[in-house]
């Protein structure tokens, strides 16, 4: 996954990589029209948004304490649910991922990063400075089988490898946590 900024819209490109570590072209599409209320990030198979693929909302117009954002398919119908931990989060951010068959918890590897992560994140000035930072996010099930991770390595362009360890994970759901890991919780 790669971010791509326009003066209307952020968007988000996914692309699958081989075996052989080269990037294909891009399957999916994600947006984020700039101070859209409440948050809405619709995502399609190409790049004009006539072939819609799914949308995640955010719940409430403002987002305090747990977020939570919803996932519809592109009929509409519910697919799962992205849920930012607050409390959790204060040490390490935290997620959770609730969809069909998945109801996963999600934090950053590395604990010191993630509360140094956290800390500078508290500072009212380094927000205002854009930092890159790089982050690695697994989630796990009940049984603390991982079922999905998130990687972000860190440079001019933040680029995110999305794996889903034996697939049973819904392809929309991991996607759409990734986009929100970029844009609200990798702070």
């Amino acid at each position: 996954m790669k971010r791509r900024v326009s003066w209307r819209e952020q968007y988000w490109e996914f692309r699958p990589l081989g075996p052989d570590g080269v990037e294909g072209d891009v399957v999916l599409y994600g947006t984020q029209r700039q101070l859209r209320v409440p948050e809405e990030y619709p995502f399609s198979t190409d790049r004009a948004h006539t072939r819609p693929s799914m949308t995640v909302r955010a719940r409430g117009v403002i987002n305090l304490g747990n977020a939570c954002y919803d996932a519809f398919d592109e009929r509409g119908a519910p697919i799962g649910c992205l849920q930012y931990r607050w409390m959790e989060s204060q040490v390490v951010h935290t997620w959770r991922v609730m969809g069909r068959g998945a109801d996963l918890v999600g934090m950053q590897q590395n604990v010191l990063g993630g509360m140094l992560r956290v800390a500078f994140s508290r500072l009212p000035v380094v927000s205002l400075i854009p930092l890159r930072r790089g982050f690695d996010f697994r989630f796990r099930d009940t049984t603390g089988a991982e079922r999905l991770r998130v990687e972000c390595r860190a440079g001019s362009r933040d680029r995110y490898t999305v794996t889903t360890p034996g697939g049973s994970v819904d392809i929309r759901l991991a996607a759409g946590i990734a986009l929100l890991l970029d844009w609200r919780g990798g702070i």
